[in-house]
């Protein structure tokens, strides 16, 4: 199942502050191997610095392994929106089903 999570912090929180710099290095060094040992496969990592706000395209098997991946730290400075979602051509095939 793919998922997408969007993180949202305050500029207080941000991870580019210089008290909060070793805890972004450690967690972004580490963000493959907590993935693995999370059950997720990671799809991709984006940030818009300006917004301060990060994007996780993740699979997993269930919602928990994404919540272990994602915190802490992550969940403890961010406010989180994590939905799962469908390609469109999944959401198709599902509605041409419901139809049959």
């Amino acid at each position: 199942m793919l998922f997408v999570a969007t993180l949202t912090h305050s500029p207080e929180r941000c991870w580019a502050r210089e008290e909060n710099e070793r805890k972004a290095e450690e967690w972004i060094e580490g963000m493959e191997s907590k993935a693995d040992q999370s059950g997720v496969e990671l799809h991709g990592a984006y940030v818009t610095p300006n917004e301060h706000t990060f994007y996780f395209v993740l699979a997993a098997d269930e919602f928990g392994a994404v919540s272990e991946f994602l915190g802490p730290p992550l969940l403890h400075d961010h406010d989180a929106h994590i939905a799962p979602v469908l390609s469109f051509e999944q959401a198709a095939d599902a509605v041409l089903e419901e139809g049959r």
